[in-house]
């Protein structure tokens, strides 16, 4: 009795870990698993079954993704601007040099744009798909905000946009934008294909694409790849350990003196 009762902490506990490692990870395949904690195929298997029945996974096409609704990795936009904020803000400090004196800028929502505005001059449009952003431009000063409409997405605070018709003749001389992963493709990914393809539309409609990322972004994707494929972007970042993405359309920077 005692055995079986062992077996199963340890059961217990294995899923934990792979629940955990899945987490990270955001989407990935069963060999990943496999791989990683030395299991068979069925054992993999009989896992995933169990996360998924809890709600913790999802597995569309032969993949495993992470249930953010389940296990709220949406955090409420406040809570998330509390996350590491000095590292966030001296992130957007460096970011702010590249807005220069151009008139329209977009900006994301995300708590690394949060703190962007307040080093953006006051004088700038600020067009934003964040409520929370766009409040936050009103009680910094900034006299003309202006909110692009959608689908509000509840825990972020920030609008979808389902029909592209609201936003197709926007053309912005600069835009930032947040990201939820960055993997080691160098392709920039958000966890919800709406706001995936809003992202990349106003990436690939924008003179110049600035994406904010701290460290722990780097080296896992998310759902959807929202990477502009007409234009380089510059991703500004914390991230200690460079990485060079050759070939591809992304160049990494992490020192202000780089951008004037």
């Amino acid at each position: 009795m005692e055995e079986v009762r062992g077996k199963k902490i340890m059961s217990f506990l294995k899923q934990k870990e792979i629940n955990e490692y899945i987490r990270a990870k955001k989407v990935l395949k069963p060999i990943d698993i496999e791989e990683k904690f030395n299991l068979t195929k069925s054992t993999t298997r009989r896992y995933l079954i169990k996360l998924e029945e809890e709600g913790y996974i999802k597995r569309p096409f032969g993949e495993v993704i992470y249930n953010e609704k389940k296990n709220q990795i949406d955090k409420l936009a406040i809570e998330e601007v509390k996350n590491n904020p000095e590292e966030k803000r001296k992130i957007a400090e460096t970011a702010s040099v590249l807005a220069k004196d151009y008139l329209n800028i977009y900006v994301d929502g995300g708590s690394s744009c949060f703190y962007l505005l307040e080093f953006l001059d006051k004088s700038a449009n600020i067009y934003t798909n964040s409520i929370y952003n766009a409040m936050h431009a009103i009680n910094l000063g900034f006299k003309s905000v202006f909110m692009i409409g959608g689908q509000i997405k509840n825990k972020s605070l920030s609008t979808i946009a389902l029909d592209l018709n609201t936003i197709k003749n926007f053309k912005f001389q600069i835009a930032f934008l947040g990201v939820n992963g960055i993997d080691e493709e160098g392709r920039l990914t958000t966890t919800e294909i709406n706001q995936g393809i809003m992202k990349k539309h106003i990436a690939q409609y924008s003179d110049l694409v600035v994406v904010l990322a701290t460290e722990e972004k780097f080296g896992y994707g998310t759902f959807y790849d929202f990477t502009p494929t007409n234009k380089m972007v510059l991703v500004v970042t914390d991230y200690t350990k460079r990485k060079d993405f050759d070939g591809l359309n992304l160049i990494v920077v992490k020192k202000p003196e780089i951008l004037k």
